[in-house]
């Protein structure tokens, strides 16, 4: 971030922790009730942290499965961050801007094909013992 020029006008304002924490939960608590994917997430990670205890997993194991969770809410966060900028920058059908959308979605993808094999490979051996009993 570039600093003011000597003799600005603008005064430097001091960083307030919760005010900054305010703008950020008051944008979480927009959004997550407007995106389906999100709502989603958080059941699934609700279900998934569930399933962590039935199965008897260790404290790490679950923070695990709880960051792999956060971690994919927050790219989808982003990516609804990215599609409402380019709305409203371009409301008209734009086919480069349809490309920077789909761009910004592949980063869910990814994200989400991660996630998925670090659930199979954390999953994976505790489901095959309760079902070999």
């Amino acid at each position: 971030m570039a600093t003011p020029a000597r003799g600005s006008s603008r005064r430097r304002r001091s960083w307030n922790a919760l005010k900054s924490a305010y703008h950020a939960y008051s944008g979480l608590f927009w959004v997550a009730p407007r995106t389906p994917s999100l709502r989603l997430g958080l059941v699934v990670m609700a279900v998934l942290a569930g399933a962590g205890v039935l199965l008897h997993l260790s404290f790490l194991e679950i923070a695990v499965l709880i960051g792999i969770g956060t971690v994919l809410l927050a790219v989808e966060t982003l990516n609804t961050a990215i599609e409402m900028l380019c709305d409203r920058l371009v409301p008209e059908r734009d086919e480069k801007i349809g490309k920077i959308k789909d761009v910004a979605a592949g980063a869910t993808a990814v994200a989400e094909i991660g996630g998925g094999v670090m659930l199979l490979l954390l999953l994976g051996p505790h489901v095959g013992r309760l079902l070999a009993g």
